[in-house]
């Protein structure tokens, strides 16, 4: 033969290396893709629940927390926080607007992710 001992076992590893490769992907392409979809009502739960964990009370909530909001910063968050310590909870969530630096743009992005229970 041509090849030594050492090639003929190198080619047979390469080879079975090769085969191994090419079923793996034969496997691959056979078998169905795995699909879980929720029930219509099960997912209009979940965004419910979603948009509730969204929503942050504004009576309860620290400075830390008022930060997430969109458009609340370090120092309207105190604000908040100053002004419901100041003049009682807020009744409706409109009532943020008294808070200094809340006008009717930065209460627009606000509304959505508040609530006042």
């Amino acid at each position: 033969m041509w090849l030594t001992e050492k090639e003929r076992m190198t080619a047979s590893i390469l080879g079975a290396v090769s085969l191994a490769a090419l079923g793996t992907i034969l496997w691959r392409q056979q078998r169905p893709p795995l699909v879980i979809e929720p029930a219509l009502e099960q997912t209009a739960q979940w965004d419910a629940a979603l948009v509730a964990a969204r929503q942050v009370d504004v009576n309860t909530a620290s400075v830390a927390e008022l930060e997430r909001l969109p458009g609340v910063g370090p120092t309207l968050a105190r604000r908040i926080v100053d002004d419901r310590t100041v003049h009682g909870p807020f009744q409706r969530p409109e009532e943020l607007q008294r808070v200094k630096g809340i006008g009717p743009q930065t209460y627009a992005g606000l509304k959505d992710h508040v609530t006042v229970p």
